[in-house]
C-alpha cells in the first residue's frame, strides 16, 4: 500500500494547519530533496546533521524557530515566525511525518 501522502502534499497540509510555517523541506533518509525549495535543502541537512541522532529538534532565534522531526525515512524542517506555539508545531510535525509514513510511525 503507497503511503497516505506524498511529500510535496505533506508541506501542503503543514501549510494548512499553520499560517506560522514560512519555509519547509521534506527530505529523505539519505539526505535528498523530496519536496520543498532547492535553497533550503543544504541548510536543512546541516541542521539534520549538526542534531545527531535526535528525531525531534526544536531551534529558537530573534526572528523564529526551527523545528525537525525525522523517523528512518523522512525529515521534514520548517521554519516559522516568533510567534508559533511550539508544543502544537511539533504535535502537527509528528503527526504528518506519521502520515507521510503510511500512519504507521508512532505518534
Amino acid at each position: 500500500m503507497p503511503p497516505a501522502l506524498t511529500p510535496a502534499l505533506a508541506l501542503e497540509y503543514l501549510r494548512e494547519l499553520s499560517a506560522d510555517i514560512e519555509a519547509a523541506v521534506v527530505l529523505g533518509a539519505d539526505g535528498t530533496l523530496l519536496a520543498g525549495a532547492d535553497e533550503l535543502a543544504e541548510p536543512a541537512r546541516d541542521l539534520l546533521a549538526a542534531t545527531g541522532e535526535a528525531t525531534d529538534v526544536h531551534v529558537t532565534t530573534a526572528d523564529g524557530a526551527v523545528f525537525v522531526s525525522r523517523d528512518e525515512r523522512h525529515a521534514i524542517v520548517i521554519a516559522t515566525g516568533r510567534f508559533v506555539l511550539p508544543s502544537l508545531a511539533r504535535y502537527d510535525l509528528r503527526m504528518v511525518l506519521s502520515d507521510l509514513a503510511g500512519g504507521k510511525a508512532a505518534a
